[in-house]
């Protein structure tokens, strides 16, 4: 008797381990999707959306959110390590446009899945997130985020303003750059309030002689280029000390605007763009 019972336990419990086996995912249903990420745009798209948990690799410039720190690098934007890609074996590849126009056709060839994504508008943005929520499978949180941007976007249009500010963006002093509102940075520049005087430039992102600067006479200054160009350099440069940013102090550089927050498509823009409308409405 005491055996049959002993025996009819063990029996219970091997049938509910093996129920509770089979609700379990394997570990190979929890990582099937493996995502590498080449964009420091795209990746935060994709932690937006939730879907950090399948990225097993990205480049050096995916900062943020700071947990993309620890996954494995797989080189940088312009350079990437094909044998380190390969060896992490994704089922798909995120790649931007630019210089990775290289990289998507080279991937492509080696047979590694690609998707391309190159937002250069704040709608293609907003596109952007709601087609990658239906590729990694989070459709619902990436509609969810999607909308709220559009809202969030809406109104900052709607805010009164007073007078646009004239507005000089640097994104690269040798040789000097800036962007005409064709571009992501001048859209965002136009939508928080101010006046790009470089809006007619003849592509998104060119190059301008300073002394076109000078004669536009912009009232603010801001600078996304490398860190090492500050307010004094911009200040000691010959001829600028009769811009009126210049003269009234109004040049921002990485520590008032983080350059992240205007120049990536992603939905930190509208941290960004909140920044900016308060600087063009200062006196």
């Amino acid at each position: 008797m005491f055996k049959r019972k002993c025996f009819s336990k063990f029996i219970f419990h091997l049938l509910l381990l093996a129920i509770l086996l089979s609700c379990s995912p394997s570990k190979t249903e929890i990582s099937k999707n493996r995502y590498i990420v080449t964009s420091p745009e795209l990746a935060e798209i994709i932690a937006a959306i939730d879907g950090t948990q399948n990225i097993v690799g990205v480049t050096a410039e995916c900062n943020y959110p700071l947990n993309l720190e620890q996954i494995v690098k797989v080189g940088n934007f312009g350079k990437v390590d094909f044998e380190k890609i390969i060896s992490l074996n994704p089922t798909l590849v995120f790649t931007s446009g630019l210089e990775q126009e290289l990289l998507t056709n080279e991937l492509q060839k080696l047979d590694i899945p690609t998707a391309q994504f190159y937002p250069k508008s704040i709608d293609e943005m907003v596109t952007s997130i709601r087609e990658i929520g239906k590729l990694i499978g989070t459709e619902k949180r990436a509609n969810f985020v999607a909308d709220s941007l559009q809202i969030e976007i809406e109104k900052i249009k709607e805010k009164p303003i007073g007078e646009k500010p004239s507005v000089y963006v640097e994104i690269y002093n040798n040789p000097i750059m800036s962007v005409s509102d064709k571009s992501f940075v001048g859209e965002v520049v136009q939508t928080a309030g101010g006046n790009n005087i470089f809006s007619e430039l003849p592509r998104e992102y060119s190059r301008v002689k300073a002394e076109a600067v000078i004669g536009a006479n912009p009232e603010i200054i801001i600078l996304t280029c490398p860190p090492e160009i500050t307010a004094e350099s911009i200040k000691n440069r010959k001829g600028w000390e009769v811009i009126s940013a210049i003269q009234n102090n109004r040049i921002y550089t990485a520590n008032e605007v983080n350059p992240d927050l205007i120049i990536r498509a992603t939905p930190r823009v509208i941290e960004g763009m909140k920044i900016l409308q308060k600087l063009f409405n200062e006196k």
